[in-house]
């Protein structure tokens, strides 16, 4: 009787670990669906939200061509209808999710210009939505994209694909010093404006504003290069921020094109011994010439010691200046118009500091009308101001996502 129990009981708990087994295997067995694919923007800067039924685990990599990127879900079925996603932001379009031969799920992003991931994570279910990959893309130059995707990027990751942001401050250190720097000056007025405004008071009202609010926010220190119509010489702007250890320096002018009153938008430039392009590379030109402009000393020695700073010239700098300058293309895009590929690189003395993250900002054209109104109004500075100091802080890891 025992016994005859014991084979009963036995038989049971061989069906039950079967149908364990069973089910267990079905839901190995179940694919990994992708259920919705989302396009939008966040905070500036091109998000894309991937959600499945698990926690996503993802591949990013450049395009065949070098133009785009392509995201490879590994073992994934799409498990709703064609994605209705139209373009926004850095992305012009994104292919159908297309099933691989070995199973996985290529999803092919076209890109309006360069990009590199700003931050990638996972987000668990809630309110009816279910795991989430969000990744946030912003504008990167050529380098930048060519050296972040050199290889595939695993996606979720905690930082940016092409450099880590600087670490956070410790208890009692000492706030970031920020070195703004306005444009022209004295008897350099930089480019004139239709109506005969001049580009070295835009500059100097635009970095007084961007100063209020920083000094606001109590996290920082701001030191501007002039803080009258006065000229300064670009080795002094450049030494001023060396000296004081500044965290980060941005120069900030506007641009004009004569007889060009369609051309409007805001660009961001870093340097480079080399211009993206040859109408930066003239821009660079006209802005490297400003010294000239206060006696005839020859450039040949500033070109020497421009030369022996790039020799010494950080590689993690270039690329902290490239990350920012990424972050204050996006958050101007949020403000004002934007320059098609509005990040560009060219040799800019003013950015040639080895040891400081740098950027230069061109708030717009003065030639152009309405962004004429825009930089010569209250509310417009208060607008890029804003912007600006939101590229900062997150620049600075300041903003929650």
């Amino acid at each position: 009787m025992v016994r005859g129990i014991s084979i009963k009981l036995l038989f049971l708990l061989i069906l039950t670990v079967a149908s364990g087994f069973g089910a267990a295997a079905s839901a190995w067995a179940e694919p990994f669906r992708l259920t919705r694919l989302q396009l939008g923007l966040n905070a500036g800067l091109t998000r894309l939200v991937v959600e499945a039924s698990a926690p996503p685990q993802a591949e990013l990599a450049a395009s065949a061509d070098g133009l785009g990127l392509q995201l490879t879900l590994p073992a994934t079925r799409w498990a709703a209808p064609a994605p209705d996603v139209t373009a926004g932001g850095l992305v012009a379009a994104l292919g159908l999710p297309l099933l691989a031969p070995d199973g996985s799920l290529n999803i092919a992003i076209d890109l309006i210009e360069p990009a590199v991931v700003e931050r990638a994570f996972h987000l668990g279910p809630q309110a009816g939505r279910g795991h989430r990959l969000v990744i946030d893309l912003r504008p990167a130059d050529p380098n930048a994209f060519a050296a972040a995707f050199a290889a595939p990027v695993h996606l979720p990751l905690d930082t940016a694909v092409d450099i880590a942001p600087p670490p956070p401050l410790a208890a009692g250190e000492r706030r970031r010093l920020i070195v703004l720097d306005p444009g022209h000056g004295g008897q350099d007025p930089g480019a004139i404006s239709a109506s005969g405004r001049y580009e070295k008071e835009i500059t100097l009202n635009v970095a007084r504003a961007v100063a209020q609010k920083l000094r606001a926010t109590g996290r920082y220190r701001v030191l501007l290069t002039r803080e009258s119509d006065k000229f300064i010489r670009l080795n002094e702007r450049v030494s001023l921020a060396r000296k004081r250890e500044a965290d980060l320096f941005l120069s900030i002018h506007a641009d004009s094109l004569g007889g060009d009153r369609a051309t409007r938008g805001a660009s961001v430039y870093t340097r480079a011994e080399a211009a993206s392009d040859t109408e930066t590379e003239a821009l660079a030109l006209r802005e490297n010439r400003a010294d000239q402009i206060a006696d005839g000393t020859s450039t040949t020695e500033v070109d020497d010691v421009v030369s022996i700073l790039l020799d010494l010239a950080s590689r993690d700098t270039a690329r902290l200046s490239s990350r920012f300058a990424g972050l204050l293309t996006a958050s101007m895009g949020e403000t004002t118009p934007l320059r098609r590929n509005a990040l560009r690189a060219a040799n800019f003395r003013v950015l040639s500091a080895p040891d400081v993250p740098s950027a230069l900002l061109e708030l717009g054209y003065l030639s152009n009308p309405a962004d004429e109104a825009l930089l010569f109004s209250e509310a417009g500075r208060d607008r890029l101001a804003a912007a600006v100091v939101a590229a900062i802080d997150r620049f600075f890891g300041v903003e929650a996502r």
